[in-house]
């Protein structure tokens, strides 16, 4: 993050302002400074890590080469120390802020931003409302995320209430919730109930969400004690609360969350079941299947879903699920195996998710249903999701019919769908179906359409066109 790469904002300005001000008052402090690093040289050297009152002490000692324990740990690659082989994080503070003022007239690049992490990152160890405001506004301005993460994060570790606080009055709505997020991660970490108890006293349920998104990052190790917890609490907040611990679970270990799940009262199952369900078959569809009772037997193991409201509920997640995720093998499991009872109500959906993979394959799958209603379904799917992506496709797809009945419908669907972006190439294609009812009931929707975006072609299209006689005011 660099003056050359990024605008200085008016505050950011301030802040470097601010810091000049404060190396000019500490110029003794820095000249004590190096009269003590030139005495040391040729000595075992040792890292220095503030206090939580900031107070300065003595850490483990550093190799020759330099490598210490970072409070931050930030990776920091050898190459990148080239500026002063004395490692950053051992700076005091009155010499940070002055390395840290020089900023803006170093070269752009890698280690002028990774200076920069250094040096923010150890200032929040001294100050962590100053960095992480320096850091806010460096970030605001076109920095790396990082140098927020970063400073936040040291606070967290610190005083996770005060950085909680601070991180819920940033004006940038994407920024306040990755600095809450991380905060609520640190402190999840390490003091999961105290993190979970705050979630009231934040303001809005845009913070408490990303708070919440990050006590789920920091809850993967004991999902069931995190989830036990989020029961207890109330209405909305619950709900919320338990669809985000148990969503990382549940992709990791779809059949012990269910075993979980199984064993819950009802008004924790309804809101959970439906995402599980539907999560897990896009996983391994034949499990989910069978534990939603869509598929008799296999090899599941633990206990079903009870037949009632949640396992139909389940069930309808799974098989949605899959038809969406692999609609080629879920049109083979329903034409052929034992779910042939949701076909009717699926086959549109499986058309219409099969033809943004491959149109053609399933066209021709299509073609050769045999029950006309299923297959006037598929068509008309195939015809609507694939004019969306490629009219021209769809059209000489729809010109190749050979089936009269199934190309009306897929004119229908073409026309209707068309008429959104191009109403007078829809008309004239709606125009084209031979059979009288559907092409009035299709140039009934086009013209409508084509109405409210250009009245005056729609009304000369009515008076002109034969087809459209019927729309036509008589006398």
């Amino acid at each position: 993050m660099t003056k050359a790469s990024v605008p200085q904002s008016p505050k950011r300005r301030f802040y470097f302002l601010i810091l000049e001000l404060t190396v000019l008052s500490a110029v003794g402090g820095g000249a004590l400074y190096f009269a003590i690093d030139h005495q040391s040289q040729g000595t075992e050297q040792y890292a220095v890590s503030p206090s939580a009152d900031g107070r300065e002490g003595r850490g483990e000692s550093v190799d020759e080469k330099g490598s210490i324990r970072k409070l931050s740990k930030i990776a920091w690659k050898p190459s990148l120390k080239t500026w002063r082989q004395r490692s950053l994080e051992s700076l005091p503070l009155n010499q940070l802020l002055k390395e840290l003022s020089l900023i803006p007239s170093m070269a752009p690049g890698e280690q002028t931003d990774a200076k920069e992490l250094s040096l923010v990152t150890r200032w929040a160890a001294f100050h962590p409302e100053q960095a992480c405001n320096y850091a806010y506004q460096a970030v605001f301005g076109g920095a790396n995320d990082r140098l927020l993460k970063e400073s936040v994060s040291v606070w967290a570790r610190m005083d996770p209430i005060s950085a909680s606080r601070w991180a819920s009055k940033l004006q940038s709505p994407i920024l306040r919730d990755m600095a809450i997020g991380t905060v609520y991660a640190i402190w999840a970490s390490s003091n999961h109930a105290g993190a979970m108890a705050s979630l009231k006293f934040l303001p809005g349920f845009a913070s408490r969400s990303s708070a919440l998104s990050g006590i789920t990052s920091a809850s993967e190790r004991d999902p069931k004690g995190a989830l036990a917890w989020a029961e207890k609490l109330p209405g909305p907040l619950r709900e919320k609360t338990l669809l985000q611990l148990f969503g990382s679970w549940m992709r990791r270990d779809p059949q012990v969350a269910a075993e979980w799940l199984a064993e819950r009262p009802v008004e924790i199952q309804i809101p959970l079941v439906g995402k599980l369900a539907s999560e897990w078959a896009r996983k391994d569809p034949q499990a989910a299947l069978i534990w939603s009772r869509a598929m008799a037997g296999g090899p599941l193991t633990g206990p079903q879903l009870a037949f009632g409201p949640v396992q139909r509920r389940a069930m309808d997640a799974a098989v949605g699920s899959f038809v969406s995720s692999d609609p080629e093998a879920a049109a083979v499991w329903m034409t052929t195996g034992s779910g042939r009872e949701y076909f009717p109500q699926r086959v549109a959906s499986i058309a219409s998710s099969w033809t943004l993979i491959d149109p053609m394959s399933v066209a021709v799958w299509a073609a050769a249903i045999a029950k006309d209603s299923e297959r006037n379904a598929a068509v008309g799917a195939i015809s609507s999701t694939w004019t969306r992506s490629d009219p021209l496709e769809a059209l000489q797809w729809i010109q190749g019919i050979q089936r009269a009945s199934d190309r009306n419908t897929a004119l229908s669907s073409f026309g209707s769908t068309l008429a959104a972006s191009d109403p007078e190439l829809a008309a004239y294609w709606s125009s084209q179906i031979s059979e009288r009812p559907l092409r009035n009931e299709t140039l009934s929707r086009v013209v409508s359409k084509w109405k409210s975006i250009n009245p005056g072609a729609a009304a000369q299209f009515v008076q002109t066109a034969p087809a459209a006689a019927f729309l036509r005011k008589k006398p």
